[in-house]
This record gives C-alpha cells, sequence and structure tokens, in this order.
C-alpha cells in the first residue's frame, strides 16, 4: 500500500494538497449508509475513485471531478473518518462491481444450475392485492378523518 492520509494524524490534510497534482488519483473506502436487503451495491464496504481535476478559479485549491465544489477538506469529510488512498485498496470492491452470488441464500435461492420453478404471475397477483388493500385502507382513512401527519 502506498501512501495515505486521515483525519487522526496532525498535518495530514496539508501533506495530501502538497502531493496532489492535476490528473491524481484518491481512493476512498466508504460504507453502505443504510443496512439490510437494500444495503447499497450489497457490499459490506466498497471503494470511490476521485480524480484531480485542476484548480478552483477563484479560490486556488484542487477541485475533484469536474466539481468546483469538491476540494481537499471536502474530500475528508466525504471520507467520514476514513482513510484516503493513494491506489485503490485490495480485498475491497469497487463500488460498481457486481454484488456477492445470493442465489443459494433465503428462503427463496434456486440453487446453482437449478430453475425456477415457481409461478411468475401469484408474485403479480399479490402485488395488485396489496395495492387494493392499500387504496382500500386510504379510502377508510379519507372517509373517518384520520391523517397520517
Amino acid at each position: 500500500m502506498g501512501k495515505s492520509w486521515t483525519t487522526r494524524r496532525r498535518g495530514d490534510e496539508k501533506d495530501l494538497n502538497r502531493w496532489l497534482a492535476k490528473g491524481r488519483r484518491v481512493y476512498i473506502i466508504r460504507t453502505p449508509e443504510y443496512a439490510g436487503r437494500s444495503a447499497l451495491w450489497n457490499h459490506r464496504q466498497y471503494w470511490t475513485e476521485h480524480t484531480v481535476t485542476g484548480r478552483h478559479p477563484i479560490l486556488g485549491g484542487w477541485t475533484f471531478d469536474n466539481s468546483p465544489s469538491t476540494n481537499v477538506a471536502g474530500l475528508f469529510a466525504l471520507a467520514d473518518g476514513n482513510t484516503i488512498y493513494d491506489s485503490p485498496p485490495a480485498g475491497v470492491p469497487h463500488a460498481s462491481d457486481p454484488g456477492p452470488d445470493c442465489r443459494d441464500e433465503g428462503l427463496y435461492g434456486i440453487g446453482r444450475g437449478q430453475s425456477f420453478k415457481g409461478n411468475v404471475d401469484d408474485g403479480i397477483e399479490e402485488m395488485e392485492r396489496l395495492g387494493r388493500e392499500a387504496k382500500g385502507r386510504a379510502k377508510d382513512d379519507r372517509t373517518s378523518g384520520r391523517r397520517w401527519f
């Protein structure tokens, strides 16, 4: 691993500012903001890449990803206390890498090499039934005078 910068070491922001040049890339390891089945990209952690595109026309600091509002301080804020690296972290997938193969997981896991034996129309009918129930509840709420807010 090459160089790294963090908010926990004194002088790292200044050191990163000195190291940067146009076209250089830095990498940040991020953690999804929400958990569960809807976790971002189904990765426990992932890394993102940010490229130095030049200097701010008025303030003179380095800008990233063609955004004049993203500077070194903003990059540290985006890292949210995590470390900034000068090379892609090993063993951590990129944000666009596919998630883990989950065909064998969960209640409806199909299994490798097997085909789905269920009826797809059952899912459509269930969604329509839930939609009818939601409309009925909304109608009952309007007529009873109850409000959700």
